[in-house]
């Protein structure tokens, strides 16, 4: 009986595996994982950190945004190096001196701020930044709002957003960044969506799309629902945890 019940057990964890690409049903030999296991998961890890420390090519970003007939602007934040970046997450927040005379230059009350940040994952902003921006610049057309040129900061957090939206006294700041990898992708995006941007503004006050790439939220699909999730801030004039209540 306890044979027939293992097996049982056995075969429905393997079946996970036709759901997701988590590590789930791990193969293993006596009490630990096998070799092939093993080193899957060394591989990962080692895709995860380079994610990280990987330097991304933001002219190519801008260039590539260009051809698509979108204007660009390239900023960087206070942090002025990656190794600061990382150790001193505060320093990704704000933009550097250089930088807030650029956008101040953008100002429109009635406009959307889109900023695309390397964040953690420098990898996914450069693999996927340009296209998913391609794309929701398309889906927010139907707003009949104006778009700042987007802005590529290197070095940025999600609340870099915050103080170039107050600056450019936007309606909306959208914060596409590199997500923190996980293993079993490096290349994720995220997408940080806050209504009224002002630099006293807190993760309470935006709503977030994430888990973007090719193995999990299409960028047809998050476009789209960026642009609902705007359309229902612009409604009730207020973004964060509330919205989800209306």
């Amino acid at each position: 009986m306890s044979i027939k019940k293992t097996e049982s057990t056995s075969l429905q964890r393997s079946d996970l595996k036709q759901f997701t690409n988590a590590r789930v049903a791990l193969r293993t030999s006596g009490v630990s994982l096998c070799t092939e296991e093993l080193l899957a998961f060394k591989l990962a890890h080692a895709c995860a950190v380079d994610a990280v420390w990987t330097e991304w090519d933001r002219t190519k970003i801008s260039y590539e945004l260009t051809l698509l007939g979108i204007e660009s602007i390239l900023l960087e934040s206070e942090a002025g190096s990656r190794m600061r970046y990382v150790k001193n997450p505060l320093s990704g927040c704000r933009v550097n001196e250089q930088s807030h005379q650029l956008i101040q230059l953008c100002k429109n009350k009635n406009a959307i701020s889109i900023i695309l940040a390397d964040g953690l994952s420098p990898i996914a902003a450069q693999e996927q930044g340009s296209k998913l921006i391609d794309c929701l610049v398309e889906e927010l057309r139907s707003l009949s709002m104006n778009i700042h040129p987007i802005f590529i900061c290197s070095n940025g957090r999600v609340a870099i957003g915050d103080s170039i939206g107050e600056t450019t006294k936007s309606k909306i700041a959208i914060v596409i960044i590199g997500e923190r990898p996980g293993l079993t992708t490096p290349q994720s995006l995220g997408m940080y969506i806050t209504l009224n941007p002002t630099a006293a503004s807190t993760n309470a006050n935006r709503n977030c799309i994430s888990n973007i790439h090719e193995e999990g939220l299409s960028i047809e699909q998050a476009s789209n629902e960026c642009k609902q999730l705007i359309e229902k801030m612009l409604k009730y004039n207020i973004s964060g945890y509330q919205l989800h209540s209306k």
